[in-house]
């Protein structure tokens, strides 16, 4: 969810790399492309297969979820693993993106649509920003949203832990405006997070990062952009659901 593959730690545990086999911008480029293209085609499997899923969707979803989970955690502290487990990674968070945007377009159609629209504008608006400098990746920026993210993580976790118990706080699961304005709030951290993968990136280049770091770069750009998806789809349901 957060992005913790995107840090001084993650460079340290890297090393550095001749410049000849080195990581550059538009190799993390190209792997992000892959990843992107992994990931829809999976999402096309899972739609075509979706109804032979029948009462088992659910434990196809959380699977899925839990593997993502667990294989993020060993890209993130294991980055050489990066150039095999990241496609992994991006077929597992695949098929549970998919089967939730298709339950959801199910109950308010055509709303995967609109939040892979807004997904986008926020994506290009963010990239256009870095680039012309208008926000820069300071210290204090990067502080600032490192931990506002690491708070929406942690959120996260005790409100998974609490759903196992029943417990669901209609500020975060409702619809009501308090809600509403929190999930906004999410939504801006994930696409500041944007900001902090173009720096890791351009960072990773001018330091002759290995060049399995353009993996691990991708890998982290991927899951913003998934974060920020949903987000923005969860956002757009309570919205609807009014």
């Amino acid at each position: 969810m957060s992005n913790p593959v995107f840090s001084d730690g993650a460079f340290e545990r890297a090393g550095r790399s001749s410049s000849v086999d080195s990581m550059t911008v538009n190799g993390s480029i190209m792997k992000t492309f892959i990843l992107g293209l992994v990931f829809i085609i999976t999402s096309f499997v899972v739609i075509s297969y979706m109804p032979n899923f029948d009462g088992s969707i659910s434990a196809v979803m959380m699977a899925s979820i839990i593997g993502s989970f667990v294989v993020g955690l060993i890209i993130s502290f294991k980055p050489a693993t990066a150039p095999v487990l990241s496609i992994v990674y991006a077929i597992l968070e695949s098929v549970a993106v998919t089967i939730i945007s298709i339950l959801l377009n199910q109950q308010y159609n055509g709303i995967v649509f609109e939040a892979v629209t807004y997904t986008m504008i926020a994506f290009f608006t963010m990239l256009i920003l870095y680039r012309f400098g208008v926000i820069k990746a300071t210290e204090t920026f990067k502080s600032v949203i490192i931990t506002a993210t690491a708070a929406i993580a942690v959120s996260y976790i005790i409100l998974f832990i609490l759903s196992f118990f029943n417990i669901r706080p209609e500020w975060f699961y409702g619809n009501s405006a308090l809600s509403i304005i929190i999930n906004a709030v999410i939504i801006v951290v994930a696409a500041l997070n944007l900001i902090l993968d173009f720096d890791f990136i351009e960072q990773g280049s001018s330091r002759n990062m290995p060049k399995y770091m353009e993996w691990y770069a991708a890998f982290g750009l991927i899951l913003t952009i998934i974060w920020l998806y949903l987000e923005i789809l969860r956002i757009l349901s309570k919205i609807k659901s009014r």
